[in-house]
């Protein structure tokens, strides 16, 4: 029982999604993604794939220059680990740095 809790604390779940900028609902390429010193950026389609611990609340910040910072935060549910639903495929979008919507 005791290496059951300890392999489910130690295991990753994959945070995956697409960036858009808002405006023209085109994919961003070249994003930096963070996520608790895991780093990554977007492909050509804006899709992205990070690692997260599913035991911890993952905080992803999201930079490209040219537009404002984005913070998303996702929560484990009451068991510690994260739904597929919470971790696929998410659709993020990014505001202009100028734009009203940004600050």
């Amino acid at each position: 029982m005791l290496f059951v809790l300890l392999l489910c604390s130690c295991t990753t779940n994959t945070f995956s999604g697409y960036v858009y900028d808002y405006d023209t609902e085109h994919p961003i390429k070249n994003v930096q993604i963070d996520s608790n010193g895991n780093q990554t950026e977007t492909d050509s389609s804006g899709y992205f794939s990070i690692q997260v611990k599913p035991n911890k609340i993952c905080k992803i910040v999201l930079r490209k220059e040219g537009y404002a910072t984005k913070i998303v935060n996702r929560k484990p549910d009451s068991l510690g680990v994260f739904s597929k639903k919470n971790l696929r495929n998410v659709r993020i979008y990014l505001f202009d740095k100028d734009s009203d919507l940004s600050h």
